[in-house]
């Protein structure tokens, strides 16, 4: 990443990278950013494209929620609202002026979303022979940006560089940005400085460093693991999906485990032996946990989604696997006829998993697929060839991901990613994006929001869930009260693993453990919003890591 000084400008905003562009006749110099008093625009013109999800991702500063942030002002027209405010001292020269810029206005910011970068540019005008043009209104070489930069700023990692506010005078370990105007698209591109952090045979936190390091060497990059799986067609999801709705109905009954999981109990009979009065013979009883990473992601977006597990009848076309991908040529006929399956509601219900499936507009409808029309028809009264189901029909408003649906959402994301890693802030963000739960690519149905230039972020504000780690984990584990009547199973917050014996090395024996002691030592954390969220998720893989080193396997 060294000398790489457009390096970060794909981090969310596609910005140019030209030395100079012509306008009005003028060239316009980009590569002459005043660096000491960084800033540009964004506000007036069209934006950068904030929200875009290509190439790699990286750690940068963010709202936890709750916070007042700065916005640039508009009119009721959509026209940005223009001020006289000081100009810079670069721009004005030893003379103060009055340079015209966009006014703020403020907003309450929803956890997670980027802190976007507010000075303002200077940059310079030059003719043909790339000599500056002479500013008439201040008599210097440099003009003002008209509106703000609004860039995204990245960090840098504080467990392995520790607190770099001492060179850079800037907090949260934000790392410097240079800003270029583009003063034909009024909008300002930025990058991590060049400039060296640390000179080679340089001590920092007690470590002499013999090769030059540059502050864009310090840019930390989002590693996915697992969680890739997010970037996979929308049909592999459903697939995912129905694979676990599947499993579910057909469960009878259904726990959690020390992580959150769900734990299904299944009957499995002979597929061809029956008894005299005709009902399959019983061979025995299965205990599996839902742990398939595919599987999981797939929950946690429809979960974070909708606020619930339910498939709406439209929905519930059979999945074209050749859609987005593939070869539609091997399919004689093209995709099953059989609707996509639903959640069992009352089996949810029953077992205490009411959340999971709370709906608005609950029903009984009868559903068919019309592979002509490739679409599913509905009925509220029994038609010929149409499958009666209880469920919802479409989607409500209302139904939304809160309260106690965001302690399922962390387990199932958990345990989509891996277990030896963890879960952060900026990784929740990115994949949420990925996944679209946060909209921040494409327009609103209806075409008037366009979500790259208005990103709206999942709020983890709206209904939060008050996550505390002791009561969390000391309320899971071993069951020792069942589920039914509509009453989840009871834990005693211990979970048995293999420890070795202290008098005998070498011996391991199947012991009950206490979660919250074993894996946490006991330090109790309590939090909300995104902050809450992701020590929740964080929390869970580390539980998973843990059963799946101790645990016995046939128990996992």
């Amino acid at each position: 990443m060294k000398n790489s000084f457009y390096f970060l400008v794909c981090l969310l905003f596609l910005s140019l990278t030209l030395n100079s562009m012509d306008v009005n006749g003028q060239t316009v110099d980009l590569a002459k950013p005043a660096a000491s008093k960084a800033g540009g625009g964004g506000g007036g013109g069209e934006p950068s494209e904030q929200g875009q999800l290509y190439g790699d991702l990286y750690v940068i500063a963010r709202y936890l929620g709750g916070e007042t942030k700065n916005v640039p002002a508009f009119d009721a027209s959509g026209n940005p609202i223009m001020v006289q405010v000081p100009g810079d001292p670069l721009v004005c020269g030893s003379t103060p002026c009055l340079v015209w810029q966009q006014a703020w206005t403020t907003e309450t910011a929803v956890g997670g979303e980027p802190k976007l970068s507010e000075p303002f540019a200077t940059y310079q005008i030059l003719d043909d022979y790339d000599n500056p043009i002479l500013n008439p209104d201040t008599g210097t070489y440099y003009y003002a940006a008209p509106y703000p930069s609004q860039c995204v700023q990245p960090v840098a990692d504080s467990v392995r560089w520790g607190d770099i506010s001492s060179k850079t005078g800037l907090d949260e370990n934000r790392l410097p940005l240079d800003y270029i105007y583009d003063a034909t698209h009024s909008t300002t591109d930025c990058a991590v400085t060049d400039a060296v952090f640390l000179a080679a045979g340089e001590e920092w936190d007690g470590i002499t460093y013999y090769t030059e390091i540059s502050y864009p060497d310090l840019i930390q990059e989002v590693s996915f693991g697992r969680l890739s799986l997010a970037r996979s067609p929308e049909a592999t999801h459903d697939k995912a999906f129905d694979e676990a709705i599947t499993n579910l109905n057909n469960a009878k009954k259904i726990v959690l485990d020390a992580t959150g999981r769900l734990v299904l109990t299944t009957d499995v009979y002979d597929e061809f032996l029956t008894n005299p009065d005709g009902s399959p013979v019983w061979l025995k009883e299965v205990t599996k946990t839902i742990d398939s990473p595919r599987e999981n992601l797939a929950i946690y977006m429809k979960l974070m989604k909708d606020g619930n597990l339910i498939t709406p009848a439209y929905e519930r076309a059979p999945i074209d696997m050749s859609k987005n991908g593939g070869n539609p040529n091997v399919l004689e006929d093209g995709p099953s006829t059989a609707l996509r399956p639903t959640i069992n509601i009352e089996l949810m219900k029953n077992m205490g998993l009411g959340n999971l499936v709370d709906a608005a507009n609950r029903t009984t409808y009868y559903a068919k697929y019309d592979k002509t029309l490739k679409k599913v028809l509905v009925s509220l009264s029994p038609l010929p060839g149409y499958e009666k189901a209880d469920g919802i029909i479409e989607k409500a408003p209302s139904d939304v991901c809160r309260g106690d649906d965001l302690p399922f959402g962390a387990t199932f994301l958990a345990s989509a990613a891996d277990k030896s890693g963890s879960i952060t802030m900026d990784e929740i963000v990115y994949l949420n994006s990925i996944l679209r739960i946060n909209k921040v690519v494409g327009l609103s149905d209806d075409g008037t929001i366009n979500y790259r230039k208005n990103p709206v972020y999942f709020n983890f504000a709206t209904n939060p869930y008050d996550y505390e780690r002791g009561n969390t984990f000391m309320n899971r584990g071993r069951v020792v009260g069942q589920p039914g009547g509509g009453l989840p199973a009871t834990y005693d917050g211990y979970v048995n693993v293999l420890v070795e014996e202290e008098l005998t090395p070498g011996t391991w024996v199947d012991t009950g453990m206490p979660i919250f002691k074993t894996v946490f030592g006991e330090v109790d954390y309590s939090g909300t919003n995104i902050s809450g969220f992701t020590t929740m998720a964080d929390d869970d893989v580390h539980t998973i890591n843990y059963i799946h080193t101790y645990q016995i396997p046939g128990l996992r």
